[in-house]
């Protein structure tokens, strides 16, 4: 690679190894620090990364966050990758679980989800892979970071969803189903307008009430960033009192 070819990722703020490991050894790499809802490692509008090492990988495994979390990924990326850091003989050894469940569901996640698994010894080897991947999509496929170009044959449909995506965790996926269910990207942001937010006693967010609970895939997460995104933060917003506009948008 030329030393003036640069390569720029972002990163969830609690990739602290990986942060380490590529001012260490691969200076053609910049990266932004965010906190990431999705995936652990952004590194084209396409390629998103979740890395595991093997501990971490049984644990999430055994209380099914690593499904949730692929799942997530896949709907908000085309082509989703799990890299899978140090699964050795001692993750094996000490995991409680049996190996056939391990290995089925690696199985699942490569042919069923259509993710792709790539295996690494250790820390510096998951820099390497990440930096190809990085030089892959961004110098030889030329594939900015988060960059968005509509494709100049979008019929109606396919260009209103192309708007949604612009929004926080929507992917095509997601950006179809909201279509289908509102029909236009105005209509969808009056629709995150008026959904709220459904508290515990305690305070605790734990679900929505509105246009948009009825749709998988939408919770509170969504609507705050989404709702702050399109409104401003909710401490600059008036109260919405009025909802007998909803019935327009359900």
């Amino acid at each position: 690679m030329d030393k003036d070819e640069k390569l720029y990722i972002i990163l969830d703020n609690r990739e602290q190894k990986l942060m380490e490991m590529l001012d260490k050894n691969h200076e053609s790499i910049k990266y932004d620090i965010e906190q990431l809802d999705i995936g652990d490692i952004i590194v084209s509008k396409d390629v998103a990364i979740e890395r595991k090492e093997g501990s971490d990988f049984i644990s999430s495994l055994m209380d099914n966050r690593l499904f949730e979390q692929l799942l997530r990924m896949k709907e908000t990326y085309p082509k989703p990758i799990l890299i899978l850091e140090g699964l050795n003989d001692d993750v094996f050894e000490n995991t409680g679980m049996n190996i056939k469940s391990i290995y089925g569901a690696l199985a699942f996640i490569s042919y069923k989800l259509e993710i792709a698994v790539i295996p690494t010894r250790n820390i510096e080897d998951t820099a390497i892979v990440v930096e190809r991947i990085a030089y892959r999509e961004q110098i030889k496929d030329e594939m900015p970071v988060l960059s968005r170009t509509a494709p100049k044959n979008m019929d109606l449909f396919q260009r209103r969803c192309f708007i949604l995506e612009g929004l926080l965790n929507v992917g095509p996926t997601k950006a179809e189903q909201l279509i289908e269910k509102f029909g236009t990207p105005f209509k969808v942001f009056e629709a995150i307008k008026f959904t709220k937010t459904l508290y515990t006693r305690t305070g605790n967010p734990k679900g929505i009430q509105g246009p948009l609970d009825s749709l998988k895939g939408f919770g509170w997460k969504f609507l705050k960033e989404n709702k702050d995104l399109i409104l401003g933060n909710k401490k600059n917003q008036k109260a919405l009192k009025d909802k007998s506009s909803l019935e327009d948008y359900i």
